[in-house]
């Protein structure tokens, strides 16, 4: 039964305002007074002392629909990562390093901005812990992991306080009719020539995957879209930024269940599935399913929701602690997708070189070229490759100066600053091609400590066995020299033309946020982005109020040669996808060894030697590939 929102009183919603007015005269913010009377309206209805807010959907997902940014409808922020905390009398933002800036100046007075990672600061599940005892705490059952709804659970009632999952997203409730509706973008068949292997192939591996665990009579729920449509070879563009769509499929050993709004799917998708035999469901029957089939052992993804375990029943549910396998077989990429990302980031090279080369003739002109107007650009040269996907990999990041040291920076749309010839700019973006995802970054000027850490990375060499977690010193020592470092991770998963940020692999403590470290084996797909921010020569860390530098460029693990293979293991190390060069105007070449001049003039040249055929007759990009 749903809450039904009231309207707070005028009194409250004066005193509120007149702080907000006084805020939004310096920052552009949303006035979230009414909304949060109205989503505490709600919350007295249903009985709840705290509501807990993410920005993630039902199926985990980083990048949510407009119909699921309920955190963003709530606070106003429009970042990608945060939770919040509303009280009867208190609202609460929790986000990490990535956003404290950008939370900063999107909140208005209403709300109380904790940042995470910074000394003494709590987490929100232990800030939780400071409320009052016999508090109760609600929660969406269908956007939180059963696994974190269960240790929060425990953690919570041992300080007296009460989980609890009412049965509508209050959320929505207040949304109402200006709930923007679900994007239908129709799902459509994953060319072979791009998915290298038939779904019927990873279908039989997942069903074999399951015959060894001693369970025949068992069934693989699928509810992380990425690997939805990696399994059955579909695509779609309900999602922004990630080429997948809204659904969840049931593998048993005799059937394979979609559920899905079936308005997405044309005849010759329909016809496509049908050969595979598999059933069409519409998509909210997946909770009859779970309740009804009688196979006594369902299989789930660790990120699977509290809501999805609860229908299949929390002692018939088995809940993968580590990297799924579908997650390890996505991560390896077959020889055609590895084809295929090669292509694509030799192509997206091209495109970049011709529009770098534009850009700096344009700011040398003195012509006013701002940083939307540039990112623009590149958007729109990529658009032209027939095999662009029509959309990009994730949000592009176009900044100058300041700018630059936020991390996930938001580009204005209008009045946008202005490139110069002194400052440093920064690009981080990529499209969506068929045959791959993108993600480059490279600045207009690129300093020497974040050239050695990303060398360092490029040039390892390492056994079997090894995980991305125990390589991400090597990006971070050069920085370390002169006492720097940077809050993000070093590297995460990248898909093929799937999620621009695929796990369970990563460099970063976690690996790729999966809870155990994964190893690192060929096939799979890493960023390398050193970054940084600060104005002396040698950066360090991402700093408000200073220019940031980041070189990102993608890496694909493949065996290595090594004089002598100790441990009678094969050895791995890194081929840089990445077909952009790396400007030198700025690097001291002093501090960089032998060694490391050595990769940076062979990788410039490599991108010489393979984009110069792919951009004859552009005078501008032909000097820029001559003389990064």
């Amino acid at each position: 039964m749903g809450c039904v929102a009231s309207r707070p009183s005028s009194t409250t919603m004066d005193e509120k305002r007149a702080l907000l007015d006084a805020y939004a005269s310096e920052v552009r913010v949303t006035d979230t007074t009414e909304r949060l009377a109205s989503l505490r309206a709600c919350m007295k209805t249903c009985g709840v002392d705290a509501y807990v807010i993410g920005t993630e959907d039902a199926h985990g997902s980083e990048y949510a629909a407009e119909c699921d940014r309920r955190l963003r409808f709530v606070s106003g922020f429009t970042g990608s990562t945060a939770t919040v905390v509303v009280l009867r009398d208190s609202a609460h933002f929790f986000t990490d390093g990535r956003y404290h800036v950008q939370a900063q100046q999107q909140l208005d007075p209403n709300w109380t901005l904790h940042k995470v990672g910074a000394a003494d600061v709590k987490d929100w599940p232990a800030w939780l812990h400071t409320l009052p005892k016999g508090s109760y705490i609600g929660m969406d059952a269908t956007l939180v992991p059963h696994v974190e709804a269960k240790a929060l659970k425990t953690s919570l009632q041992a300080q007296g306080l009460h989980l609890a999952f009412p049965d509508v997203n209050l959320v929505d409730d207040v949304w109402g009719a200006d709930r923007p509706a679900p994007t239908r973008a129709p799902i459509y068949e994953h060319d072979m020539r791009f998915a290298g292997v038939e779904a019927t192939e990873k279908l039989s591996a997942l069903r074999a995957w399951l015959a060894d665990q001693g369970r025949g009579e068992a069934a693989y729920i699928v509810s992380a879209l990425d690997e939805v449509a990696w399994l059955l070879n579909l695509r779609g563009a309900s999602i922004p930024c990630n080429p997948v769509f809204p659904a969840y499929v049931a593998v048993t050993q005799d059937d394979v269940a979609l559920f899905v709004d079936e308005r997405l799917l044309s005849r010759h998708v329909r016809i496509y599935l049908a050969g595979m035999r598999v059933t069409l469901h519409k998509y909210e029957y997946i909770w009859r399913w779970l309740r009804d089939t009688p196979l006594p052992t369902i299989y789930v993804h660790a990120r699977a929701s509290h809501a999805l375990v609860q229908a299949g029943g929390a002692n018939r549910t088995k809940i993968l602690s580590a990297a799924s396998p579908l997650a390890l077989a996505k991560a390896c990429k077959n020889q055609v997708e590895i084809e295929g990302m090669r292509q694509a980031y030799r192509r997206d090279g091209a495109a970049w070189v011709r529009w770098a080369a534009w850009l700096d003739e344009q700011v040398k002109a003195g012509r006013s070229i701002s940083e939307r107007e540039a990112a623009d650009a590149l958007a729109r040269r990529r658009a032209s490759d027939p095999l662009y996907a029509g959309m990009q990999a994730y949000d592009a990041i176009s900044a100058t100066g300041e700018n630059a040291a936020l991390p996930h920076y938001e580009t204005p749309a209008a009045q946008a600053p202005i490139l110069d010839r002194t400052t440093p700019y920064l690009n981080d973006s990529g499209p969506q091609y068929h045959d791959g995802t993108i993600d480059t970054t490279r600045t207009k000027r690129a300093y020497t400590r974040v050239l050695q850490g990303h060398i360092a990375l490029a040039m390892a060499k390492f056994p079997a066995g090894t995980t991305g977690a125990q390589l991400d010193m090597l990006a971070r020592q050069p920085l370390f020299q002169d006492g720097y470092n940077y809050l993000h991770g070093t590297g995460h998963g990248i898909g093929a033309f799937l999620n621009v940020h695929e796990g369970p692999h990563g460099f970063s403590s976690s690996s790729g946020g999966a809870s155990t470290p994964v190893v690192l084996a060929p096939g799979m797909m890493l960023s390398n982005e050193v970054g940084c921010a600060t104005f002396l020569p040698q950066p360090g860390y991402y700093e408000e109020g200073h220019f940031g530098v980041r070189i990102e460029s993608v890496l694909l693990v493949r065996e290595a040669k090594t004089h002598r293979a100790f441990g009678g293991v094969p050895w791995l190390e890194f081929e840089t996808m990445t077909r952009v060069p790396i400007a030198t105007n700025m690097v001291d070449m002093s501090l960089l060894s032998a060694t490391e001049k050595a990769w940076l003039n062979a990788y410039n040249a490599q991108c010489a030697a393979e984009l110069m055929p792919l951009i004859q007759g552009d005078r501008r990009a032909a000097k820029m590939l001559r003389h990064p």
